[in-house]
């Protein structure tokens, strides 16, 4: 392969709570927020790759899973803090039902639902494009 940037397959999922928060992480590699999710594994569907992430970043099993967007191109080109490269093809999904215990893992240095009005910054910008496509969505725009 080399030293060229992968093409690396992902899921994310905005989830909320009862009160209509959202679940955002704090990266321990960059100190950014990010909606949970990541890389897809040998043999699994994308939906399969978003609920196993979700399990495993943050202890918590989804419902339902809503289509938000398919996400690739030139602005998901990511340069991870060890040099690693990569050219991201990510889906978004929405999940309004989920069950467990909060937890955070490795990847996380805290872990919380933040109302959609008051957000913690900086939103990794890969995350931010979602957060916008969202925004349009629940206010009649198309995404």
């Amino acid at each position: 392969m080399g030293t060229r940037p992968l093409i690396l397959p992902g899921a994310e999922v905005l989830v909320f709570d009862p009160q209509g928060r959202l679940l955002l992480q704090r990266l321990t590699d960059t100190s950014e927020w990010a909606i949970p999710g990541g890389m897809m594994e040998p043999g699994e569907s994308f939906e399969q790759t978003a609920r196993r992430e979700i399990l495993e970043e943050t202890g918590l099993t989804l419902g339902a899973l809503e289509f938000l967007g398919v996400y690739s191109g030139s602005q998901f080109y990511y340069r991870y803090p060890n040099g690693d490269e990569v050219n991201n093809v990510s889906v978004a999904y929405i999940a309004r039902e989920c069950a467990g215990t909060l937890r955070s893992d490795e990847e996380s240095s805290s872990l919380g639902f933040y109302p959609l009005d008051a957000l913690p910054v900086p939103i990794i910008f890969l995350n931010q494009l979602v957060l916008d496509d969202y925004f349009k969505k629940i206010s009649g725009e198309s995404p």
